[in-house]
This record gives C-alpha cells, structure tokens and sequence, in this order.
C-alpha cells in the first residue's frame, strides 16, 4: 500500500511540473525567477524588443548593442527599475552617473547640468550626445562625439532657432563662422582631429559660463587652453608683456582670441583676419589708443595716431600689406618691454629689427624716435615745423579768399559802371 502510494506522488509531480512547462514555459520561468529573487535577462527583454516590436515596445537593434562599450551589460544593470517581465510602461530615466560618477558630478555643475536639474527638455542629456543602446568609443569614427562629429552634435541645439528664442544662447552666426573658421574647416575639409572643436574651448562635461573663473573658456584660462596645441606660441606668449599682465590677474591684457577671434579665426593672409598685415595697427590700437588703460597701466597712448601719421602708416593705410606694422617691430607673440634685452625694440636689436626691411640699416635707426606726437615735450622740431605750416597754410588760404572776393567785388562794380555810361 505505501509504495503504491509513493508511486502515485512520483506521477503527481511530474504530471504538474509536464503541466507547468506546455501551459507557459517563459512565464514559468520567470516566476521562479522572480521567487528566487532573480532578474530578467537580455534574451526576456528581447522577447518584446526584437526587430518586430512596435511603438509600446520600441525595437533594439541587437547588434548596435552588443558592439557598444556597455555590451557587457545585461540590459537591467541600466534600467534598474525593472524587477519583472512585462515592465510598467513608462520606465524612469536612466542615471549613467551611478556608473560614471565624475563625470554626472561635473555635468551637474556645467550650465547644461544646473538646467538639467531644473527641468529643461531643451538641455543636452548623455543620451543626447552620446546615443542611447550604440554608445561607441569617443576614438571610434562612427561616435557621436568624434571630433569629426561633436560639432554637429552641439551645432544640433544651438542653430535650433526655437531653442535659441527660448534661451539666452549666443547668435546663431558664430557657429557659421566657426564653420568658416581655421579650426572648422580643417576638421570639415581636411578630417584633422587634432584641430580644435567645441569641446576643446569650453569643456566636456564641465562646461560653465564664460565669466566663471573655473571655465575653461573664462578670459585668464584662454592661453594655456590655445597652448594645449599652440605649445611654442604659448611659450613666447607666456614670456611676452601680455602674458605676464594676464599671469598677474589683470584682466584687460589681450589673451589670444582678442587679437585673432574667437569662432571667427581666419588664416593669417585672409585680408578679414584682425591680424592680417593691414588690420594689426587697427586691433592694437582697441588697446593702445584707451587712454584710461594706458593712464591705469602706464604705457604710451596715441600709438595708432602716431604710427598712422608717418610714412608705415600712410603706406598702410593706402594698402602696402608688406609695410612695417606694430608686430614687425614690436614682435607678434614675444612682445617684450623696450628696455629688456630681449625686445626685437631694445637699442641693441633695432638695427637688426630695422634690417629686416632695410639692409644696411646702421645704428642711427636706434637714435631717432619712432612714435613722434607733434607737441613741445615729445619733439620741438616736428612741433615747430606743425605750428609754423598750420599758421602758413592758414594765411595763405585766407589770403587767397580775400583776393577772390576783391576781385570779384571789384568786377561787379567794373560791370555796373560800364552800364552806367
């Protein structure tokens, strides 16, 4: 009797556990998954995801997946709010900061981070820059945020127009110029990565407002973010007045986009660069004709006035783009003060400095002055010989006034007496 009771419990077990599998195997299974506190895998996502889902279960290119870096990944170590299959419909939002903790911290603190916080949909998420389920390296070509292609990643929000009337972005023409610009068109034109693109002047992650001391775009940071592969230049510049002042704090020294731009940078030899030949004496003179900064700082005013009087100046001004200007002597990015040694302007090196343009040129080039106002305390001789032709071209053109209008008084009245006889 007892066996044949315990025959009939092996019958029993089996018989529901045959049951169980035929009436739903998936389902099944993932009951005793979920009893065994388990979560589903890729292959239950798929079941919904497959390339024949529809709008309430959007499709999931495996493929694309798999050869992402987060291939690895089950499909809940991202959506970590689903513990079963099916899932609720509307999922919270996936945190790539519960893996990549820096950088969610520095996005947090960037502008795009603090809107973030608030709200914003218009602001750039990871997803937006990155991708979602392809997320490629950043050295992959096919990445978003290529440097090929990062630009047209950020150029998708900020030529939005709407975007833009919805914030306070900067004008949609600096991205054109950018474009336009070295950097733009050596990474459109020629594919040179190395070139610089959005990231490479205001951040990755941490980007913050240009007047933030801790941005990366903020006016003291601007040399050594251009030197990054400017390295040379950023070695002269670093020595050089400028430098200096902007290393000691003050603010009002010219950093590198104050002279060549900054979405706007054009080569050296296009006649719109603020440093082609023509140009310089006018994007010198933004700060050396400020007679405020030249009374704060202690540097010698009017120095356009004077350079634009004299012979350089003139031959400059009627387009002799080979005439000296202020970098020729002065230097281009190792301006020094006139009495270090070093300066291409120091009594030593002019006539070398000089000789560039004039062979030959003797130690008399040093002896003269240069920038000469016409005024008693700079140069009485040039005051003088000013002085003497304003009063003698004055009389003259007096004079010669007068002698019309007496001549022609005296023809009318020449005309009327011949009448009268």
């Amino acid at each position: 009797m007892k066996l044949r009771i315990s025959h009939l419990n092996c019958i029993y077990v089996f018989g529901l556990a045959l049951l169980i599998l035929v009436a739903g195997p998936a389902s099944s299974a993932l009951a005793l998954s979920d009893s065994a506190g388990l979560s589903p895998g890729d292959s239950d996502c798929y079941e919904c995801h497959a390339e024949t889902g529809g709008e309430a279960s959007p499709v999931i290119d495996r493929a694309h997946l798999e050869e992402s870096v987060h291939g690895s990944l089950e499909c809940v170590a991202c959506h970590t709010d689903i513990f079963s299959v099916p899932h609720e419909k509307e999922l919270n939002p996936v945190s790539c900061s519960a893996c990549h903790e820096a950088e969610g911290d520095k996005y947090l603190k960037s502008v795009h981070g603090s809107a973030f916080s608030k709200g914003d949909p218009d602001v750039p998420s990871c997803k937006k820059c990155h991708g979602d389920h392809r997320i490629l390296p950043v050295g992959d070509s096919r990445s978003s945020v290529y440097p090929i292609n990062l630009v047209k990643v950020c150029i998708t929000c900020h030529a939005d127009k709407e975007i833009e009337a919805r914030h306070d972005l900067p004008e949609q023409d600096i991205f054109t110029a950018y474009e336009n610009s070295v950097h733009g068109r050596a990474i459109e034109e020629k594919g040179l990565i190395v070139a610089a693109a959005c990231n490479d002047c205001h951040g990755t992650h941490e980007i913050k407002p240009l007047d933030d001391p801790g941005s990366i775009g903020h006016k003291s940071n601007v040399p050594a973010v251009c030197g990054q592969c400017h390295t040379g230049i950023y070695e002269e510049y670093s020595e050089s007045v400028h430098g200096q002042a902007v290393g000691s704090g003050i603010e009002a020294a010219p950093v590198c986009t104050d002279c060549h731009g900054e979405h706007t940078i054009a080569k050296v030899t296009d006649p719109e660069s603020g440093v082609y030949s023509k140009n310089i004496p006018t994007t010198c003179s933004a700060y050396h004709d400020d007679m405020e900064l030249a009374a704060e700082y202690g540097f010698a005013p009017r120095r356009y006035a004077t350079y634009i009087n004299s012979y350089h100046g003139v031959a400059n001004k009627f387009g002799l783009s080979y005439v000296a200007n202020c970098a020729t002597c002065h230097g281009v990015h190792n301006i020094r003060p006139a009495d270090d040694p070093l300066s291409t302007i120091s009594k030593e090196n002019l006539p070398r400095t000089c000789g560039k343009c004039h062979p030959g040129a003797s130690e008399n080039f040093a002896l003269g002055k240069i920038h000469v106002e016409p005024t008693k305390e700079n140069s009485m001789g040039v005051y003088a010989v000013r002085k003497f032709y304003n009063w003698f071209i004055g009389i003259l053109v007096t004079c010669f006034v007068l002698y019309a209008v007496l001549e022609t008084v005296g023809r009318v009245r020449r005309r009327y007496a011949n009448q009268g006889q």
